[in-house]
């Protein structure tokens, strides 16, 4: 904050100056080879204020960019521990497994770390609401499409956008499993 300020402050002192060079150079200034020499000084100044601005401002983006793409990589961790985890419960229940392993248990509480850490309010709220109906259905069809929408809000947090017709369920279950939700889903 105090250093926009500062930035802020130097370019209106700076702007003032210019200003100044130039309102003296036109109607105080008698000589037209004086009038010349102000008007190179304020044009020299005004590029090397360019380049330097330009430069700050590459280097501000720059910036950006890599603290975004550190913050990306990290929710990245953080959402293969729900997979981990999510995968590990659908690779239990074809075996017919109920019971949810330690390993399952771990990886979920690794997730909701990291979620703390470095998910959006956004995302936190939408896996509270995706636990909470996890826990209350016994619907399969139900208990799908929440995961579904979960998955989707995932996807939307690492920077995709999907349409509402893609149903990224369809990618784990059998060709079986997927024709026979498409009968129940009309």
């Amino acid at each position: 904050m105090r250093k926009d300020f500062l930035q802020h402050l130097w370019m209106i002192i700076l702007f003032l100056v210019l200003c100044g060079l130039l309102v003296w150079g036109v109607w105080l200034v008698e000589k037209v080879e004086n009038q010349i020499s102000i008007f190179g000084i304020v044009a020299v100044i005004i590029a090397a204020f360019t380049s330097v601005l330009t430069v700050s401002i590459n280097n501000r983006k720059a910036k950006e960019r890599e603290y975004d793409l550190h913050v990306l990589k990290e929710k990245q961790k953080v959402f293969e521990h729900f997979y981990n985890s999510f995968f590990d419960l659908l690779e239990g229940s074809k075996k017919g497994k109920q019971a949810v392993s330690a390993k399952n248990i771990k990886e979920m509480m690794l997730f909701k770390q990291g979620l703390m850490n470095w998910g959006s309010e956004h995302l936190i709220r939408e896996f509270i609401e995706y636990d909470n109906k996890l826990t209350q259905q016994d619907n399969t069809f139900n208990m799908l499409e929440d995961g579904n929408k979960f998955l989707k809000e995932i996807r939307k947090e690492m920077g995709f956008s999907d349409s509402k017709n893609l149903n990224l369920i369809d990618i784990i279950l059998t060709a079986e499993a997927r024709e026979e939700l498409r009968k129940v889903n009309q």
